[in-house]
C-alpha cells in the first residue's frame, strides 16, 4: 500500500495556491503557516479530548472508590495539570513534519515547549505535594506530627530545580554548569532562605521532641499568646487566643524561647482546680452543741465532730464533697486545705483536677464550687473577709 506523506499534502496544497495566482513564496509561507495552525489546533483538541474525560470519567471512578487519596489528587488537579503535557507531546511531534524548512523556528519553538513542559512539571509536583499533605492529614498522628513545613521545604526545591532546569533552557546551558555557579552564590541563598532554614530545623526538633501538636493549649506572653494551635508550617505557628483573635508566631522561636505547654492538663486526667476563700480568723471556734446542730443537715460523722474546730468540719465536708463530684478526678491529687494565716485571715484552698477537659465547663464548675463555698460558709459560724478578696486566679 502507498502512503502519502504529510509533504506531499503539502506539496498539493502549495500547488493549489500557486495555480490561484498567488507566487511560489507567498503559498510555500501559507502553507507552513497553515501547517503550525493545524498542529496548535489538533494539540488544543487533544487537551480538551483529555480533560473532558478526566472531568466525566475519571471522576465517576474517583467518586466510586472507597478510598480517599484519589479524591485529595482529584481535587488538587494532579491529573487536570498532568493533561497539559500532552499538548506539548502532540506539538514536539508533528511540528518537525510541518516547518521542516525552518530549522532555525523549530529549535525555537523546540526550546519554548521544553519550558512550558517544565513548567506543568512543577505544577504538577506542587499538586501531588498539595495531596500527600491532605492524605497524611486523615491519619491521627498528623497531629503529633505535622509534616507541613517538610511539605512546604519541598515546594521550595521543586521550586529551585525547576528554576534552574527552566534558565538552562533558555541560555543554552547545561544545568550542572548552572549548579556550579551557585556554588559561589551560596552565602547569599542561605541569607535569603535563611527563615526558611531556620523554620526546617525548628520543625524536625519540634516533631521529634514532641514539643508541640496541634490542638495544644499555649502561653507565651512574649508574643502575647495563650490559645491552641491551629497550625504549624515552616515559617510560623498559628494560635487561635481564647478571646478569638490570631496570633502568629516564628517556628525557631519556640525553640530559642520558652513558652508554656498546657497539654498535660487533658493528657494527664484534666485540668488543676486551685481557689481560695479568705477566712475572718476571730469566727473560729471550737464546735458546741449549738453549731453541730445546725450542721446535722451536712451528715459529718459524730468522731469528726469531736473536739473539731468549725473550720475543721468545712474542710471535712467539702473534701468529702469533692471526692464524690463526678466533675472531679478521683485518682489524681484532692485536698482542702488552710495555708498560713495572714493579716487578712485564714486562706481555705481547694486544690485537685478537674475531669472536665472542656475549657467552658472546667471554668463554670470552678465558678459554681467558689459560690457554693462561700454559701455554706455562714452554716459553719464562719466569716468571709471580703476586703481581702475572696479568690486567687487559676493557676
Amino acid at each position: 500500500m502507498n502512503t502519502v506523506s504529510t509533504l506531499s499534502y503539502a506539496e498539493k496544497f502549495r500547488d493549489f495556491l500557486h495555480h490561484h495566482g498567488f507566487s511560489n513564496k507567498v503559498a510555500i509561507y501559507i502553507v507552513d503557516f497553515s501547517g503550525l495552525v493545524i498542529v496548535l489546533l489538533s494539540s488544543m483538541i487533544v487537551y480538551m479530548v483529555l480533560r473532558y474525560a478526566i472531568n466525566r470519567f475519571l471522576k465517576q471512578l474517583v467518586v466510586k472508590s472507597t478510598s480517599k487519596w484519589d479524591d485529595y489528587l482529584y481535587d488538587n488537579k494532579v491529573f487536570t495539570r498532568l493533561a497539559l503535557i500532552v499538548p506539548a507531546l502532540v506539538m514536539k511531534v508533528a511540528l518537525p513534519a510541518f516547518i521542516s524548512d525552518y530549522p532555525g523556528a523549530i529549535h525555537f519553538l523546540e526550546s519554548v515547549l521544553g519550558i512550558y513542559t517544565a513548567c506543568i512539571m512543577i505544577l504538577v509536583a506542587v499538586s501531588f505535594l498539595n495531596a500527600v499533605y491532605h492524605i497524611y492529614g486523615d491519619f491521627e498522628v498528623a497531629d503529633s506530627k505535622p509534616i507541613k513545613g517538610y511539605v512546604q521545604i519541598g515546594k521550595i526545591i521543586v521550586f529551585l530545580i525547576g528554576g534552574i532546569i527552566i534558565i538552562s533552557m533558555m541560555i543554552g546551558q547545561s544545568p550542572l554548569n548552572l549548579l556550579a555557579g551557585l556554588g559561589a552564590m551560596s552565602a547569599v541563598l542561605l541569607l535569603i532562605f535563611k527563615d526558611s532554614i531556620l523554620g526546617f530545623v525548628a520543625g524536625v526538633q519540634i516533631s521529634s521532641n514532641h514539643m508541640l501538636m496541634i490542638g495544644d493549649w499555649i502561653t507565651m506572653p512574649k508574643y502575647s499568646v495563650d490559645g491552641v494551635v491551629i497550625d504549624i508550617s515552616l515559617m510560623i505557628v498559628k494560635v487561635r487566643n481564647f478571646d478569638n483573635s490570631i496570633s502568629t508566631i516564628p517556628t525557631y522561636s519556640l525553640i530559642s524561647e520558652s513558652f508554656q505547654n498546657w497539654r498535660g492538663l487533658i493528657s494527664d486526667g484534666g485540668r488543676r482546680i486551685r481557689r481560695s476563700v479568705i477566712i475572718d480568723m476571730t469566727t473560729v471556734r471550737t464546735c458546741d452543741e449549738t453549731i453541730l446542730h445546725e450542721l446535722k443537715e451536712f451528715g459529718i460523722p459524730k468522731e469528726i465532730q469531736k473536739n473539731a474546730t468549725n473550720i475543721g468540719l468545712l474542710r471535712w465536708y467539702l473534701q468529702d464533697y469533692l471526692r464524690q463530684h463526678e466533675a472531679v478526678n478521683q485518682q489524681m491529687t484532692l485536698m482542702v486545705r488552710t495555708l498560713a494565716p495572714t493579716e487578712n485571715g485564714i486562706p481555705l484552698e481547694v486544690y485537685g483536677f478537674s475531669a472536665l477537659e472542656s475549657v467552658l465547663e472546667f471554668e463554670e464548675f470552678q465558678s459554681t464550687l467558689v459560690e457554693y463555698i462561700i454559701s455554706i460558709i455562714p452554716k459553719f459560724g464562719l466569716k468571709v473577709n471580703q476586703r481581702a478578696g475572696c479568690c486567687l486566679p487559676p493557676v
